[in-house]
């Protein structure tokens, strides 16, 4: 556009000239006013605040941004012509999934914003965003945020829930309540009309002095406390899986978990839930059991972690996974892997003696759009449970979602 001016201009080009000059002036413009904006707003973008409404929102919905001034009085966000000013909700997980909103500042302004995929998302710094229209310009004002969670993107069941065993410490739990039954006196009373006959204690009727019939008391034992851990071991064999498809692969897991922890807790079981780099979330050690609203926010949490697997052998204890409880069934979800298993934070959690394990190895076959390394994914999953079901105590299975 210089160039055209000052072609023009020596060449006495009228047109050329002309042309070159309104380019350079909305050039001008532009530059002059984002800047001019950004020292115009700059204090007013340190009283923005914003918030999602509500913070736990299920993949699939809307939530709504929040964004106000404080104090407020603070005045508009007056803008020129061509000009725009816009704050930027950036927020992101640990494994990188991101969420870029864009919405006008307001005095207290409310706009949806779309949740896509699972996960915990932090963002400790939102901004103002000064551009022209072109985007040739563009002027960034930190707008400070708190450094914790700002978003909790809750999964769904698995469309196809898994068949799974109902065990607890290695014994089926008892889903109806049983009867003590005791022939000795302390437990009976007298017989009265309405009693059921099958109650009544002969034996001990022969023997009473008075002839008076008695019923046996039967007391109520109410079902055994069970508890069931869940893990789930979300890394990645970078070999099998792209870094779009791991992370979908994390997410079925935990959809998956929701759809076990939801039928056990129904049959009356307490759940608790640990994943790679966490502690355990839930009833333990006698603590209460986790509400449906307390699992969905637990399984927001795990996020993929991707290596090779000479990576793997030199991971920190960060990726390990936590420890069972002694006496405490164990179900554990996992993504096939390549050899040799000893090099994986799987492998780290069975180098003490497991009992009663059940290890899920779960893929989707339709997730994979390489043909060539969805074989690759189904062999290694057949290996993975070939593996682990010649050790002790451990028992592997391989279930395959889009696969009849």
């Amino acid at each position: 556009m210089t160039l055209a001016f000052i072609s023009g201009h020596i060449r006495n080009e009228l047109a050329l000239t002309l042309l070159g000059a309104i380019f350079l002036f909305i050039l001008s413009y532009c530059f002059l006013g984002v800047f001019f904006m950004g020292f115009v707003h700059r204090r007013k973008a340190r009283y923005l605040s914003m918030s999602i409404v509500p913070e736990s929102i299920k993949v699939g919905e809307n939530g709504e941004l929040h964004i106000r001034s404080l104090p407020s009085g603070t005045g508009r966000f007056w803008k020129p012509p061509v000009i725009l000013v816009r704050c930027e909700l950036r927020l992101e997980t640990r494994d990188n999934r991101v969420i870029r909103h864009y919405a006008d500042p307001g005095p207290d302004n409310y706009s949806s914003i779309s949740v896509k995929e699972r996960g915990v998302y932090f963002g400790e710094q939102d901004s103002l965003v000064i551009s022209d229209a072109t985007g040739f310009f563009r002027l960034s004002l930190p707008v400070q945020q708190n450094s914790g969670p700002r978003l909790f993107a809750l999964p769904s069941p698995a469309d196809q829930a898994i068949k799974l065993s109902l065990k607890s410490g290695g014994a089926v739990q008892r889903s109806e309540s049983q009867r003590n039954k005791s022939d000795e006196l302390i437990d009976h009373r007298p017989y009265y009309p309405g009693d059921d006959p099958r109650r009544i204690n002969w034996k001990l009727y022969s023997h009473s002095p008075l002839g008076e019939l008695m019923v046996r008391k039967e007391d109520i034992e109410s079902p055994p406390h069970s508890r069931r851990l869940i893990l789930i071991d979300t890394e990645v064999d970078r070999s099998l899986y792209t870094i779009d498809e791991g992370r979908r692969a994390v997410d079925l897991l935990c959809e998956s978990v929701l759809s076990a922890a939801l039928e056990f807790s129904t049959r009356g079981m307490d759940v608790s839930i640990g994943y790679t780099g966490a502690g355990i979330i839930g009833a333990q050690d006698g603590n209460t059991a986790l509400s449906a609203a307390e699992l969905l926010s637990a399984l927001a949490w795990p996020a993929a972690v991707f290596r090779t697997a000479s990576a793997a052998a030199n991971a920190d204890a960060s990726a390990s996974l936590p420890e069972a409880l002694e006496g405490q069934s164990t179900l554990l979800f996992a993504l096939p892997r390549t050899n040799p298993p000893e090099t994986w934070a799987l492998e780290g959690f069975f180098k003490k003696p497991k009992q009663g394990t059940e290890i899920v190895f779960l893929y989707d076959i339709e997730g994979i759009a390489d043909k060539r390394r969805a074989v690759e994914l189904e062999e290694a999953a057949k290996l993975c449970v070939s593996t682990y079901n010649k050790r002790t105590g451990i028992h592997a299975a391989v279930y395959t979602r889009g696969k009849t």
